[in-house]
């Protein structure tokens, strides 16, 4: 009976081997059928004419880009072949075979750092190309400019135009591109469906084409995204399995260059394991000598990564100023040293701030968090801004502490948010029971074995049936206490699982606390700058009056000034007061303006249907900056008597307000260049503009305002309308 066991599990041992070799095999077939094809073409390039020579040239410029042979070599001859298309294809007419062509152009540039001409050749391939309204073209071109510029939206457009094409190996890869910028950005929520479609792209693809070494890649690339994920997650173990999987296909299909080594080393040594993640670092430098120097630099980061959990900061800073020596001898930073040399600076500020040199990690640490800043790299702001706080604290900056530590919990939240967590519970809950399903699947087959075996042996029945009676009582009993051990195991993994999402939601509820405080003093900063602001012209005025000897004047402007006063002064520490004060504060104001310009304008309110003025409950004096800015703007350089209509309704829910003037026009009053004009603009109406954007955030209320010319049919203008549309509260606890 153990033969039959024993042969699949000799064949399951030797599978990866076999697999290996057939994959080696498939790969040198591959590139000898390749080095056939290049010169089958450079031999049809001698008899072809027009655009089928042009369509020759793109097509052995294409596999130079593919060969196996010095960098160099195959960029040169892509180059002279891929710019020998163009040039024909310009002079010919051929717009298909120049953009081909110098999507091939613009590929050997960016491989050689010039990034200036890539970004030249490549966008116009994608102007042909959609002049062409060509796919495969528009696609390729996308793929390309996303390694220049907003590499997610390039890569989005990349997938929609190549998945129409049907090309699975450019879907794939643009899938993987796109899924890799999502997790850059932090954009986990929506990068993880494109992680897990890319898996199953990459798998179709192999299966379809097994000799393709790009193919296995990206199968790797793939999984190596999804551990990605994990670990942004904070679940360390699936981050680990996702981890081996991509290091277990490489290994199997001799992809040196994609083991994961320095990766399992990091994560070892991020979990505590300080001797594993030793142990997979000296296992990476043994391939050191066939990486680049920016390698080096990346393993010498992780080193000292090691020595910082180990408490030997100085050891870690020896390390690091090894690595920065390395980047000082490079003459031109590509993208990937630029990341890593901002991985080296943050973590030098790191090994200052555990040495407790804070003023040295503070230096640091402001020089990489600008440029995580520069990139928007949003998981590693959400570092920077930790270590930050953490500096600013020790140094007694605590201000400075704070605001960086509201910036980390925001960005915090945005990317480990609930819902993302879920899926990628759910997902881990349907690979496991994918697992289950394959094991339960080879139990039946193991059944079967058993079965066919009894029946050869049916001359032997009697004695079988004693030992297999006795063979399944002990199986059954080990089954049960294997069973019972599987449910004890799960009941306490659900019962961490539980327990961790606990923590989460009392650690969530925290940081919503913490936004909440952070926006109402935002919020009374803005009405504290409003206040003074508005004091500021009334007092401006009432001199005024003083100096020209209008004392009659004075007082009267003072006494409504005061009643003004009194009003914002009750109203000062409230967020919100009803329409009703509102519009009473605004009445007095459009008065002691009409007062003060010798009643060159009047005004009016009016309501334009039915509107509970007592339960409508507004931001203080939001009204106020555009009445100002109408009269100082429009009315006050108007020739005749002035007019300012404010119309008052509600429609759905929402009160809307229109504040319109028959001034000289925002265009005359530009001209006039009035600088008190200008100053009091950019106070009053700057200031109003942040209120409303965190009354919106802080509320979830919807308010917004447009301004619009008012002209006669001659094009003259005849005026000013803003127009505010408020989404108001109408709870009487709100404002006190």
């Amino acid at each position: 009976m153990k033969k039959y066991l024993i042969t699949p599990l000799l064949f399951l041992a030797c599978e990866p081997i076999i697999h290996a070799q057939n994959v080696e095999e498939m790969r040198m077939h591959k590139k000898k059928a390749d080095s056939l094809r290049s010169e089958a073409l450079k031999q049809r390039l001698q008899v072809v004419k027009d655009t089928a020579r042009i369509n020759c040239l793109n097509e052995i410029a294409v596999t130079f880009l593919d060969a196996r042979m010095s960098f160099q070599k195959k960029i040169d001859s892509a180059f002279f072949y891929s710019d020998l298309a163009s040039r024909e294809a310009l002079q010919a007419g051929y717009k298909y075979g120049e953009a081909q062509a110098l999507i091939t152009i613009a590929n050997s540039k960016w491989h050689i750092q010039d990034t200036k001409a890539c970004d030249i050749y490549i966008k116009r391939a994608l102007q042909l190309a959609m002049e062409l309204n060509d796919d495969l073209l528009t696609g390729k071109s996308h793929l390309q400019l996303g390694r220049l510029e907003d590499p997610v939206e390039s890569y989005r457009k990349a997938v929609y135009h190549l998945k129409k094409t049907g090309n699975l190996r450019l879907e794939t890869e643009a899938t993987i591109r796109l899924c890799m910028a999502e997790i850059e950005k932090g954009q986990f929520e929506t990068g993880f469906p494109y992680c897990e479609k890319c898996i199953e792209l990459a798998s179709s693809h192999v299966k379809k084409d097994p000799s393709d070494e790009w193919g296995h890649e990206m199968v790797v690339w793939s999984y190596l995204n999804m551990s990605d994920l994990y670990n942004a997650a904070g679940d360390k173990e699936t981050t680990l399995e996702y981890l081996q999987k991509a290091n277990k296909y490489a290994e199997d299909r001799n992809l040196s260059g994609w083991i994961s080594y320095g990766s399992m080393s990091e994560l070892y040594n991020k979990m505590g394991n300080q001797d594993s993640a030793l142990y997979f670092w000296n296992l990476w430098k043994k391939d050191w000598n066939s990486y680049v120097e920016g390698h080096r630099i990346y393993g010498n980061n992780v080193l000292a990564q090691i020595y910082m959990k180990k408490n030997q900061p100085d050891s870690a800073l020896s390390i690091l100023e090894n690595s920065l020596y390395l980047h000082a001898k490079k003459n031109k930073l590509n993208e990937y040293d630029e990341w890593s040399l901002l991985n080296t600076l943050f973590l030098k500020a790191e090994a200052y701030s555990q040495k407790k040199d804070y003023n040295n990690a503070l230096t640091n640490a402001k020089k990489a968090v600008e440029r995580f800043e520069h990139y928007n790299s949003r998981p590693r702001m959400m570092d920077g801004y930790q270590l930050l706080s953490t500096v600013y604290y020790h140094l007694g900056r605590h201000k400075d502490a704070y605001e960086t530590l509201v910036k980390y919990q925001t960005i915090r939240d945005s990317i480990q948010s609930r819902q993302f967590l879920i899926r990628l519970n759910n997902h881990k809950k349907e690979a496991e029971d994918a697992k289950k399903e394959s094991r339960i699947g080879f139990l039946q087959r193991d059944n079967q074995i058993k079965q066919q075996q009894l029946k050869q042996e049916a001359s032997f029945r009697n004695f079988l049936i004693a030992i297999f009676i006795a063979i399944v009582f002990v199986g059954l009993y080990v089954f049960r206490n294997i069973n019972l051990k599987r449910k004890n195991e799960r009941l306490l993994q659900e019962q961490k699982e539980q327990d961790w999402k606990l923590k989460e939601l009392q650690s969530e509820n925290k940081h919503v606390e913490l936004q909440r405080q952070a926006a109402e003093l935002e919020m009374q900063a803005l009405r504290a700058q409003m206040n003074p602001h508005f004091i500021f012209n009334c007092l401006s005025s009432i001199n005024r009056f003083i100096l020209k000897n209008e004392p009659k004047t004075a007082s009267n402007y003072l006494t409504r000034f005061s009643r003004l006063m009194r009003m914002i002064l009750t109203n000062s520490q409230k967020p919100l007061i009803t329409l009703d004060n509102e519009l009473e504060m605004l009445g007095l104001y459009l008065e002691m303006e009409r007062l003060r310009f010798k009643n060159s304008f009047d005004y009016g309110i009016t309501f334009l249907n039915a509107i509970d003025t007592d339960n409508i409950f507004v931001p203080p004096l939001l009204l106020q900056p555009f009445c100002e800015n109408a009269i100082w703007h429009g009315l006050m350089h108007k020739e005749g008597l002035g007019r300012l209509e404010i119309e008052l309704s509600m429609q759905d829910n929402i009160l809307n307000c229109s504040i319109t003037d028959n001034g000289v026009g925002r265009e005359r009053s530009e001209a006039m260049k009035s600088k008190t004009a200008e100053k009091e603009k950019s106070m009053g109406l700057k200031i109003t503009t942040e209120r409303l954007a965190l009354l919106n955030r802080e509320k979830g209320l919807h308010t917004f305002y447009e301004i619009e010319d008012l002209k006669d049919e001659n094009g003259n203008a005849t005026g000013t309308k803003v127009i505010l549309n408020i989404s108001f509260k109408e709870s009487v606890t709100e404002p006190v």
